[in-house]
């Protein structure tokens, strides 16, 4: 069994749906020869006792976070009597509304915007390299795999690659430059920064994997003439069967319609424009609250629940407490629609609760930009894709309410599990470690 340094800042029992992928490929990859030693941020991190046996039993090293800087932040937060530490959204955002014309004070500004572009564990580093080296030349490890973000793992690998010699394999599950989103929160050296970094990260890499096809194909046209086409790849998120429990009861006439959102809704993900949709197909269908629901796990901003207040829906709508993902299907399984929302930003991404909502064997309805879904629905018929578009979502809602039969199909399913997952990374893995 060859061993190899898996580098995932999130992971179980951390309650983060980035966590997955690295735990799919800890649990399968064995099968194809590789065995993971895992580097990782402290477990107390957004711990769910929901997935404590789900830790595989590999040596672990769980001191991403550490050093003089956490020790600083956490005697700071005991006096202030606060939570969390790091650089937050919220400071973020005040550190670019309180900008002053000035020439030092311009120059300040882009060097918080330039650190405001990594992610805020990339501070700890320094000092939690020594640490990882050492895990890493004591494991034996023949190659290093980075699971970001947080993108400060791929920093880390590239760190322990140069230390060790070792071949290194970086997994983006989301683009990083590329990223729109990112972009627009970013300052010019921000941005400036991230992308002479990850054009380093890159060239020194055996292998970039991306986790969707048009995110595979955005980076080989990027980086065409720098960084070779074969050096990209892709594979798509997955689900591994048996770590899902059984699926509650499908819905029979006598329950209501039911919407099932399994999720945070963000201003990014555009639940009005759903919601308006939702709220025509009640008025065209003359539905009683009793008739449908639609049911939100996870968090609400204050624009969305003023805007379904404003549209008369709050009686149908229910928000049910966070269900860890193992758990999952007892609720998503007595959906007649489980929704996924994505914004106009979205065209490189899938969401990763399609993945789960495959586990669960109910009718998907992906409102999303990225068309790369319309293939992956046609392969396992397990559900549909529209564009951001009120209207198209008003139609795709009316063919479910008949709850028509539903089939998935089975071969198509297999070829998204984490099975299938970890031996197409086995071969990866091989080919850069030859």
């Amino acid at each position: 069994m060859r061993k190899f340094l898996c580098i995932s800042p999130y992971f179980v029992p951390m309650n983060y749906v980035g966590a997955k992928r690295a735990l799919h490929a800890c649990r399968h990859l064995p099968d194809h020869g590789w065995e993971a030693a895992v580097v990782a941020l402290p477990a107390d991190m957004e711990r769910d006792a929901h997935l404590e046996a789900l830790v595989p039993p590999v040596p672990m090293l769980r001191t991403l976070r550490g050093g003089p800087v956490a020790w600083a932040e956490d005697a700071r937060d005991r006096l202030r009597g606060g939570a969390a530490s790091g650089w937050s959204a919220q400071y973020k955002a005040q550190a670019r509304e309180t900008r002053t014309p000035g020439r030092v004070e311009r120059l300040l500004d882009e060097a918080r915007g330039a650190f405001a572009a990594m992610d805020r564990f990339t501070k700890y580093l320094p000092w939690a390299l020594p640490g990882v080296l050492r895990f890493a030349r004591a494991q034996r490890v023949e190659l290093v795999y980075a699971n970001a973000g947080p993108f400060s793992a791929l920093l880390l690998a590239d760190a322990v690659r140069r230390a060790l010699g070792v071949p290194m394999v970086l997994d983006l599950r989301d683009p990083w430059s590329l990223e729109p989103n990112y972009r627009a929160s970013w300052t010019a050296s921000g941005l400036k920064a991230v992308e002479a970094i990850e054009e380093r990260l890159f060239r020194s890499a055996a292998k970039v994997i991306l986790n969707t096809a048009s995110a595979h194909e955005a980076h080989v046209r990027h980086y065409l003439g720098a960084i070779p086409a074969e050096r990209f790849t892709f594979l798509r998120n997955q689900f591994d069967p048996a770590l899902y429990g059984p699926p509650g009861p499908a819905p029979t006439a006598a329950d209501p319609f039911r919407i099932i959102y399994y999720g945070h809704l963000r201003p990014t993900k555009n639940a009005g424009l759903f919601l308006g949709a939702l709220k025509r197909v009640i008025d065209e269908r003359g539905l009683q609250p009793g008739q449908l629901e639609f049911i939100t796990l996870g968090e609400v901003t204050p624009a969305d629940q003023a805007t379904w207040e404003g549209l008369g829906l709050a009686p149908y709508i229910r928000q049910h407490g966070w269900l860890s993902f193992p758990d999952s299907p007892s609720l998503l399984g007595t959906a007649d629609v489980l929704l996924d929302l994505m914004g106009p930003n979205h065209g490189l991404q899938i969401s990763g609760k399609i993945y789960d909502y495959l586990a669960a064997g109910r009718p998907i309805l992906s409102v999303s930009p990225n068309r790369e879904l319309d293939a992956v629905f046609a392969e396992t018929r397990a559900g549909e894709r529209v564009d951001l578009d009120e209207a198209a979502i008003v139609r795709a809602l009316e063919r479910r309410l008949d709850r028509g039969a539903f089939s998935p199909d089975s071969q198509g399913l297999q070829r998204y599990t984490a099975a299938a997952f970890g031996a197409a990374l086995g071969r990866i893995f091989d080919g850069a470690a030859r």
